[in-house]
Protein backbone atom coordinates (compact mmCIF):
# COMPACT_ATOMS: atom_id res chain seq x y z
CA UNK A 1 0.00 0.00 0.00
CA UNK A 2 1.44 3.37 -1.00
CA UNK A 3 0.30 6.82 -0.85
CA UNK A 4 1.92 9.37 -3.32
CA UNK A 5 3.91 12.07 -1.96
CA UNK A 6 6.04 15.06 -3.12
CA UNK A 7 9.53 15.37 -1.70
CA UNK A 8 11.65 18.69 -1.46
CA UNK A 9 12.89 18.83 -4.91
CA UNK A 10 9.22 18.12 -6.51
CA UNK A 11 9.67 14.70 -7.55
CA UNK A 12 6.56 12.29 -7.30
CA UNK A 13 7.77 9.32 -4.76
CA UNK A 14 5.64 6.95 -3.05
CA UNK A 15 5.46 5.84 0.46
CA UNK A 16 4.97 2.78 2.02
CA UNK A 17 2.29 2.26 4.16
CA UNK A 18 0.90 -0.56 6.15
CA UNK A 19 3.69 -3.06 4.24
CA UNK A 20 4.93 -5.97 6.40
CA UNK A 21 9.15 -6.90 6.91
CA UNK A 22 9.57 -10.29 8.28
CA UNK A 23 13.11 -10.90 10.36
CA UNK A 24 13.92 -14.28 11.29
CA UNK A 25 16.15 -13.52 14.28
CA UNK A 26 15.92 -10.72 17.42
CA UNK A 27 19.22 -9.68 16.98
CA UNK A 28 18.29 -8.27 13.38
CA UNK A 29 15.53 -6.36 14.68
CA UNK A 30 17.67 -3.18 15.50
CA UNK A 31 19.31 -2.85 12.26
CA UNK A 32 16.08 -3.65 10.09
CA UNK A 33 14.45 -0.40 11.67
CA UNK A 34 17.92 1.75 11.29
CA UNK A 35 17.74 0.71 7.42
CA UNK A 36 13.91 1.83 7.45
CA UNK A 37 14.54 5.37 9.13
CA UNK A 38 17.77 5.83 6.70
CA UNK A 39 19.48 8.49 8.27
CA UNK A 40 15.67 10.10 9.83
CA UNK A 41 15.63 10.89 13.60
CA UNK A 42 14.13 8.15 15.40
CA UNK A 43 12.63 8.57 18.38
CA UNK A 44 11.59 4.69 20.21
CA UNK A 45 8.79 4.06 22.89
CA UNK A 46 8.57 0.56 24.75
CA UNK A 47 7.32 -0.68 28.06
CA UNK A 48 9.39 -2.05 30.63
CA UNK A 49 9.06 -5.59 30.25
CA UNK A 50 10.38 -4.97 26.49
CA UNK A 51 13.18 -3.25 28.21
CA UNK A 52 14.21 -6.24 30.65
CA UNK A 53 13.61 -8.80 28.14
CA UNK A 54 14.94 -7.72 24.69
CA UNK A 55 17.09 -4.65 25.48
CA UNK A 56 19.30 -5.71 22.19
CA UNK A 57 16.03 -4.56 19.47
CA UNK A 58 16.18 -1.05 21.13
CA UNK A 59 18.05 2.28 20.08
CA UNK A 60 20.26 3.45 22.94
CA UNK A 61 19.19 6.96 22.50
CA UNK A 62 15.80 8.79 22.11
CA UNK A 63 13.98 5.92 24.02
CA UNK A 64 10.99 6.68 26.03
CA UNK A 65 9.90 3.77 28.79
CA UNK A 66 6.36 3.36 29.64
CA UNK A 67 5.12 1.12 32.82
CA UNK A 68 3.65 -1.73 31.56
CA UNK A 69 0.21 -2.57 31.63
CA UNK A 70 -3.36 -0.96 30.46
CA UNK A 71 -3.89 1.19 33.24
CA UNK A 72 -0.69 3.75 31.29
CA UNK A 73 -3.11 3.64 28.28
CA UNK A 74 -4.39 7.25 28.67
CA UNK A 75 -3.88 10.51 27.42
CA UNK A 76 -1.89 11.51 29.83
CA UNK A 77 0.44 9.22 28.69
CA UNK A 78 0.61 10.14 25.10
CA UNK A 79 1.23 13.78 26.52
CA UNK A 80 4.58 12.34 28.07
CA UNK A 81 5.46 11.19 25.20
CA UNK A 82 5.14 13.68 22.72
CA UNK A 83 6.24 16.07 25.71
CA UNK A 84 9.68 14.09 25.75
CA UNK A 85 9.85 14.16 21.63
CA UNK A 86 9.94 17.87 22.11
CA UNK A 87 12.31 17.88 24.27
CA UNK A 88 14.55 15.69 22.49
CA UNK A 89 14.37 17.80 19.26
CA UNK A 90 11.97 16.08 17.22
CA UNK A 91 10.93 17.48 14.06
CA UNK A 92 8.37 16.71 11.99
CA UNK A 93 10.80 14.94 9.66
CA UNK A 94 10.90 12.35 12.38
CA UNK A 95 9.98 8.67 12.78
CA UNK A 96 8.25 7.20 15.94
CA UNK A 97 9.10 3.09 16.31
CA UNK A 98 7.17 1.10 18.91
CA UNK A 99 8.75 -1.90 20.92
CA UNK A 100 5.99 -3.52 22.16
CA UNK A 101 2.44 -4.80 22.33
CA UNK A 102 -1.02 -3.71 21.62
CA UNK A 103 -0.60 -0.92 24.74
CA UNK A 104 2.84 0.60 23.52
CA UNK A 105 1.78 0.59 19.72
CA UNK A 106 -1.64 2.23 20.28
CA UNK A 107 0.20 5.10 22.66
CA UNK A 108 3.33 5.18 20.36
CA UNK A 109 1.18 5.15 17.04
CA UNK A 110 -1.49 7.80 18.50
CA UNK A 111 1.16 9.92 19.85
CA UNK A 112 3.27 9.89 16.16
CA UNK A 113 -1.06 10.76 14.59
CA UNK A 114 -1.11 14.17 16.71
CA UNK A 115 2.67 15.06 17.07
CA UNK A 116 3.05 17.85 15.07
CA UNK A 117 -0.03 17.32 13.33
CA UNK A 118 1.70 14.04 12.33
CA UNK A 119 4.89 12.06 11.81
CA UNK A 120 6.04 8.69 10.59
CA UNK A 121 5.23 5.50 12.75
CA UNK A 122 7.16 1.99 12.82
CA UNK A 123 5.41 -0.80 14.90
CA UNK A 124 7.80 -3.45 15.91
CA UNK A 125 5.65 -6.12 17.37
CA UNK A 126 6.92 -8.51 20.54
CA UNK A 127 3.78 -9.77 21.37
CA UNK A 128 1.28 -12.51 19.84
CA UNK A 129 -1.58 -10.32 19.93
CA UNK A 130 0.33 -7.60 18.16
CA UNK A 131 2.31 -9.83 15.58
CA UNK A 132 -1.25 -11.40 14.19
CA UNK A 133 -3.21 -7.90 14.93
CA UNK A 134 -3.00 -4.88 16.81
CA UNK A 135 0.24 -3.52 14.96
CA UNK A 136 -1.38 -3.96 11.41
CA UNK A 137 -3.63 -1.59 10.15
CA UNK A 138 -3.31 1.84 12.30
CA UNK A 139 -5.36 1.87 14.62
CA UNK A 140 -4.30 3.80 17.45
CA UNK A 141 -5.75 4.88 20.63
CA UNK A 142 -6.56 5.25 24.63
CA UNK A 143 -9.19 4.21 26.76
CA UNK A 144 -11.55 6.52 28.39
CA UNK A 145 -13.22 5.91 32.16
CA UNK A 146 -12.26 2.25 31.32
CA UNK A 147 -14.46 2.36 27.43
CA UNK A 148 -11.41 0.44 25.58
CA UNK A 149 -10.15 2.77 22.58
CA UNK A 150 -12.71 5.37 23.09
CA UNK A 151 -10.30 8.34 21.57
CA UNK A 152 -7.65 7.53 18.93
CA UNK A 153 -7.07 7.83 15.50
CA UNK A 154 -6.06 5.82 12.37
CA UNK A 155 -2.91 6.25 11.43
CA UNK A 156 -0.97 3.49 9.14
CA UNK A 157 2.41 2.71 10.32
CA UNK A 158 4.98 2.41 7.22
CA UNK A 159 5.98 -0.70 8.29
CA UNK A 160 4.97 -3.10 10.82
CA UNK A 161 8.80 -5.57 11.58
CA UNK A 162 7.62 -9.11 13.05
CA UNK A 163 9.93 -11.25 14.54
CA UNK A 164 8.15 -14.83 16.08
CA UNK A 165 11.33 -15.36 17.57
CA UNK A 166 10.53 -12.37 20.18
CA UNK A 167 7.54 -14.51 21.51
CA UNK A 168 9.69 -17.27 22.96
CA UNK A 169 9.48 -14.72 26.26
CA UNK A 170 6.07 -14.54 26.43
CA UNK A 171 4.65 -15.72 29.47
CA UNK A 172 1.70 -18.47 29.33
CA UNK A 173 -1.42 -16.00 30.01
CA UNK A 174 -0.17 -13.72 27.48
CA UNK A 175 0.83 -16.39 25.45
CA UNK A 176 -3.48 -17.42 25.85
CA UNK A 177 -4.32 -13.17 25.36
CA UNK A 178 -2.58 -13.34 21.82
CA UNK A 179 -4.34 -16.97 20.84
CA UNK A 180 -7.54 -14.48 21.25
CA UNK A 181 -6.52 -12.91 18.60
CA UNK A 182 -5.70 -15.43 16.41
CA UNK A 183 -8.58 -17.83 16.60
CA UNK A 184 -10.71 -14.60 15.97
CA UNK A 185 -8.76 -14.00 12.63
CA UNK A 186 -9.15 -17.89 11.79
CA UNK A 187 -12.85 -17.30 11.90
CA UNK A 188 -12.57 -14.94 9.07
CA UNK A 189 -9.54 -16.38 6.77
CA UNK A 190 -10.15 -19.47 5.19
CA UNK A 191 -6.43 -20.60 4.56
CA UNK A 192 -5.51 -19.63 8.47
CA UNK A 193 -8.83 -21.40 9.60
CA UNK A 194 -7.48 -24.34 8.18
CA UNK A 195 -4.36 -24.43 9.46
CA UNK A 196 -5.52 -23.80 12.73
CA UNK A 197 -7.99 -26.11 12.67
CA UNK A 198 -4.83 -28.70 11.86
CA UNK A 199 -2.25 -27.22 14.63
CA UNK A 200 -4.81 -25.78 17.06
CA UNK A 201 -2.40 -27.92 20.06
CA UNK A 202 0.82 -27.84 18.17
CA UNK A 203 0.14 -23.56 18.55
CA UNK A 204 -1.54 -23.65 22.15
CA UNK A 205 2.07 -26.02 22.70
CA UNK A 206 3.69 -23.01 21.30
CA UNK A 207 5.60 -24.97 18.50
CA UNK A 208 8.08 -22.31 17.18
CA UNK A 209 7.71 -23.90 13.39
CA UNK A 210 3.93 -23.77 13.41
CA UNK A 211 3.82 -20.37 15.51
CA UNK A 212 5.34 -18.87 12.35
CA UNK A 213 3.14 -20.08 10.02
CA UNK A 214 0.64 -18.99 11.65
CA UNK A 215 1.89 -15.37 12.42
CA UNK A 216 2.55 -15.11 8.80
CA UNK A 217 -0.90 -16.09 7.78
CA UNK A 218 -2.39 -13.83 9.93
CA UNK A 219 -0.13 -10.87 9.63
CA UNK A 220 -1.37 -11.18 5.51
CA UNK A 221 -4.77 -11.50 6.25
CA UNK A 222 -4.79 -8.35 8.07
CA UNK A 223 -2.55 -6.32 5.85
CA UNK A 224 -5.30 -7.23 3.13
CA UNK A 225 -8.12 -6.39 4.73
CA UNK A 226 -7.07 -2.87 6.65
CA UNK A 227 -5.75 -2.02 2.79
CA UNK A 228 -8.86 -2.00 1.28
CA UNK A 229 -10.88 -0.65 3.98
CA UNK A 230 -8.35 1.50 6.24
CA UNK A 231 -10.80 3.54 7.98
CA UNK A 232 -13.29 0.97 8.83
CA UNK A 233 -16.37 1.50 6.79
CA UNK A 234 -16.46 -1.73 5.15
CA UNK A 235 -15.22 -5.14 5.47
CA UNK A 236 -12.89 -4.48 8.19
CA UNK A 237 -15.97 -4.28 10.30
CA UNK A 238 -15.34 -8.45 10.22
CA UNK A 239 -12.38 -7.86 12.31
CA UNK A 240 -14.50 -6.88 15.38
CA UNK A 241 -15.59 -10.31 15.89
CA UNK A 242 -15.63 -11.51 19.86
CA UNK A 243 -14.91 -7.45 20.42
CA UNK A 244 -18.59 -5.95 21.62
CA UNK A 245 -18.81 -8.69 24.39
CA UNK A 246 -15.35 -8.17 24.60
CA UNK A 247 -14.74 -5.14 25.33
CA UNK A 248 -17.96 -4.50 27.74
CA UNK A 249 -16.61 -7.26 29.67
CA UNK A 250 -13.30 -5.34 29.54
CA UNK A 251 -14.90 -2.09 31.24
CA UNK A 252 -17.46 -3.81 33.34
CA UNK A 253 -14.17 -5.83 35.09
CA UNK A 254 -11.93 -3.25 35.02
CA UNK A 255 -9.25 -5.01 32.98
CA UNK A 256 -8.68 -7.47 35.21
CA UNK A 257 -8.14 -10.10 32.82
CA UNK A 258 -6.05 -9.32 29.56
CA UNK A 259 -7.43 -7.57 25.98
CA UNK A 260 -7.23 -11.23 24.15
CA UNK A 261 -8.52 -13.20 27.46
CA UNK A 262 -12.02 -11.43 26.71
CA UNK A 263 -11.56 -11.56 23.09
CA UNK A 264 -11.86 -15.11 24.13
CA UNK A 265 -14.72 -15.06 25.96
CA UNK A 266 -16.51 -12.79 23.28
CA UNK A 267 -16.34 -15.07 20.86
CA UNK A 268 -17.16 -17.94 22.72
CA UNK A 269 -20.68 -15.79 23.81
CA UNK A 270 -21.24 -14.31 20.80
CA UNK A 271 -21.76 -17.31 19.01
CA UNK A 272 -24.29 -18.23 21.33
CA UNK A 273 -25.95 -14.90 21.21
CA UNK A 274 -25.94 -15.68 17.47
CA UNK A 275 -27.86 -18.75 17.45
CA UNK A 276 -31.01 -18.98 15.35
CA UNK A 277 -29.54 -15.56 13.68
CA UNK A 278 -29.54 -15.70 10.01
CA UNK A 279 -25.74 -15.81 10.25
CA UNK A 280 -25.17 -19.01 12.42
CA UNK A 281 -23.50 -22.40 11.44
CA UNK A 282 -23.37 -24.80 14.58
CA UNK A 283 -20.82 -27.29 13.02
CA UNK A 284 -19.21 -23.83 12.70
CA UNK A 285 -19.57 -22.40 15.66
CA UNK A 286 -18.70 -25.63 17.33
CA UNK A 287 -15.46 -25.67 15.94
CA UNK A 288 -14.61 -22.13 17.39
CA UNK A 289 -15.51 -23.68 20.58
CA UNK A 290 -13.51 -26.70 20.30
CA UNK A 291 -10.31 -23.80 19.57
CA UNK A 292 -10.97 -21.95 22.25
CA UNK A 293 -11.48 -24.93 24.89
CA UNK A 294 -8.05 -25.91 23.47
CA UNK A 295 -6.58 -22.45 24.19
CA UNK A 296 -8.39 -22.64 27.59
CA UNK A 297 -11.85 -20.29 28.56
CA UNK A 298 -11.01 -17.71 30.83
CA UNK A 299 -13.33 -17.19 34.09
CA UNK A 300 -16.30 -15.33 33.28
CA UNK A 301 -16.64 -11.92 35.23
CA UNK A 302 -19.25 -11.70 37.50
CA UNK A 303 -20.75 -8.65 35.56
CA UNK A 304 -24.56 -8.56 35.26
CA UNK A 305 -26.17 -8.93 31.73
CA UNK A 306 -27.44 -5.00 32.29
CA UNK A 307 -23.91 -4.46 33.20
CA UNK A 308 -22.49 -5.37 30.51
CA UNK A 309 -25.81 -4.19 27.91
CA UNK A 310 -24.77 -1.00 28.91
CA UNK A 311 -21.15 -1.02 28.33
CA UNK A 312 -22.01 -2.29 24.73
CA UNK A 313 -24.45 0.32 23.94
CA UNK A 314 -21.46 2.27 24.07
CA UNK A 315 -19.49 0.24 21.18
CA UNK A 316 -17.82 2.17 18.59
CA UNK A 317 -19.49 0.33 15.84
CA UNK A 318 -23.18 0.42 16.90
CA UNK A 319 -25.95 2.06 14.43
CA UNK A 320 -29.29 3.46 14.48
CA UNK A 321 -29.63 2.52 18.57
CA UNK A 322 -28.99 -1.33 17.98
CA UNK A 323 -25.72 -2.50 19.45
CA UNK A 324 -23.55 -4.65 16.83
CA UNK A 325 -22.39 -8.39 17.31
CA UNK A 326 -20.51 -10.33 14.20
CA UNK A 327 -22.50 -13.18 13.19
CA UNK A 328 -20.28 -16.21 10.83
CA UNK A 329 -21.55 -18.93 9.19
CA UNK A 330 -17.90 -20.34 7.99
CA UNK A 331 -14.57 -18.89 7.80
CA UNK A 332 -14.74 -15.68 6.47
CA UNK A 333 -18.32 -15.53 6.42
CA UNK A 334 -19.35 -12.64 8.50
CA UNK A 335 -22.22 -10.93 9.36
CA UNK A 336 -23.42 -7.74 11.50
CA UNK A 337 -26.09 -8.97 13.58
CA UNK A 338 -27.91 -6.42 15.70
CA UNK A 339 -29.80 -6.40 18.72
CA UNK A 340 -31.95 -4.28 20.88
CA UNK A 341 -30.81 -3.69 23.84
CA UNK A 342 -33.19 -5.69 25.38
CA UNK A 343 -32.53 -8.45 23.21
CA UNK A 344 -28.69 -8.00 23.35
CA UNK A 345 -29.36 -8.40 27.27
CA UNK A 346 -31.34 -10.96 27.14
CA UNK A 347 -29.22 -13.31 24.68
CA UNK A 348 -26.22 -12.28 26.40
CA UNK A 349 -27.34 -13.70 29.90
CA UNK A 350 -28.92 -17.09 28.21
CA UNK A 351 -25.53 -17.35 26.56
CA UNK A 352 -23.38 -17.35 29.91
CA UNK A 353 -25.89 -19.62 31.46
CA UNK A 354 -23.80 -22.82 31.14
CA UNK A 355 -20.43 -20.86 31.33
CA UNK A 356 -21.25 -20.02 34.87
CA UNK A 357 -22.84 -23.61 35.24
CA UNK A 358 -19.93 -24.99 34.29
CA UNK A 359 -18.20 -23.01 36.20
CA UNK A 360 -20.04 -24.27 39.40
CA UNK A 361 -19.67 -27.85 38.64
CA UNK A 362 -15.98 -27.13 38.87
CA UNK A 363 -16.08 -25.82 42.09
Amino acid sequence: MTDTVRNQNGSITPEPKNELVFVPKAELVHKQVQRLTDGRQLFAVTDENVQKLHPEILPEHNLFVLPAGEDGKTLASVQEICRAMLQTGMTRGCIVAAFGGGVVGDLAGFAASVYMRGVQFVNVPTTLLSQVDSAIGGKTGVNLDNFKNMIGSFHMPTHIVICPELLATLPQREWRCGMGELIKTAALCPELCDFVNGYIHKLVARDPFQVEKAVALAARFKKDITDNDPNEKGRRAILNFGHTVGHALEKCDNHKLSHGEYVLLGMHIELAMARGEFCYHQPFADRIDEWIRAVGLPPLPACSAEEVTAAAKADKKNENGNINVIGLIGAGMASTVPFSAKSFCERYEAATKNIVKGARNNV
